[in-house]
């Protein structure tokens, strides 16, 4: 069904009053056709610009002052459409967690670091469970929740403390929601919120890459990451570059206080946006 992709064309019928999607192949073939197909065929040039200036300004956030990037991402990208969630931002967040881990690795806090990555790794497994049971028609609700959570979790600011016990905790909770809804970020940057600011930015950054990559070999075994979600993900990465090459030049300008107020106010818009447009 992958390699039919392009060449598939769906119409829609109602059979007994229940709703039925078919497909039919240029040389006649006729069956049902999977929804998720269905939805993958919409992404649209306006989607992609629309979601290259999502990337870039999430990007350029996040390389400036260490926030952002995933909570005025991922609700907006669902928006605009959800096959961009989570397989491709994962895969395009790579580029800048790359730039960022290696351009920090001498920063990068090797303190409990075995520990959050060992709790990442049973974060992610139970992610991937859990995403393997989830219909395509509940991802827009699930993706919302989640962005819900995470926006709270950032805006009061839990007092976590930074021990072996706390890190494992925070790395998996961490790994299930980047693996569902690809917003494990504040849960990592609540344990690391004491530490100095490039310190900070180079975990993370390393973080998010050792853990972006187990989670597209897992999205891949469950068949939610191949080469459609990989043409997505590679064409979202200008955004990313565009973003990163902004940081410097924007990141004297950006007041945090301000910035990190609109990015919550923006997600949490986005988020009930997501839910409602679910639900409808």
């Amino acid at each position: 069904m992958e390699e039919a992709r392009l060449f598939v064309h769906p119409f829609h019928v109602s059979l007994n009053g229940k709703s039925t999607h078919f497909a039919v192949h240029p040389n006649g073939f006729t069956g049902t056709c999977n929804r998720r197909l269905l939805i993958a065929m919409d992404v649209t040039l306006l989607d992609f610009i629309a979601a290259g200036f999502v990337i870039a300004l999430g990007s350029t956030l996040q390389a400036s002052t260490g926030f952002g990037a995933g909570l005025i991402v991922v609700p907006l990208l669902a928006l605009i459409h959800l096959e961009f969630i989570p397989g491709p931002v994962i895969f395009a967040s790579l580029g800048l967690s790359s730039l960022m881990t290696v351009a920090g690795r001498s920063a990068i806090s090797r303190l409990h670091l075995h520990t959050v990555s060992l709790g990442l790794i049973i974060g992610m497994l139970i992610g991937a469970v859990s995403l393997s049971q989830l219909a395509p028609d509940h991802l827009g609700l699930i993706f919302g929740l989640l962005i819900l959570v995470a926006v709270t979790l950032t805006a009061f600011g839990v007092n976590l403390q930074f021990t072996a016990y706390n890190s494992l905790i925070a790395g998996a909770v961490s790994g299930f929601m980047g693996m569902t809804a690809a917003m494990g970020a504040p849960v990592l940057a609540l344990l690391y919120q004491y530490e100095e600011g490039k310190t900070l930015r180079a975990t993370l950054a390393f973080l998010f890459l050792f853990s972006s990559v187990g989670m597209l070999l897992l999205l891949h075994v469950l068949g939610r990451f191949q080469w459609h979600e990989l043409r997505l993900g590679l064409g979202l990465l200008p955004g990313i570059l565009v973003g990163y090459g902004l940081a410097a030049r924007v990141a004297p300008h950006i007041d945090g206080g301000y910035s990190r107020a609109a990015v919550l106010i923006i997600s949490t818009v986005s988020a009930f946006a997501l839910i409602v447009k679910n639900l409808s």
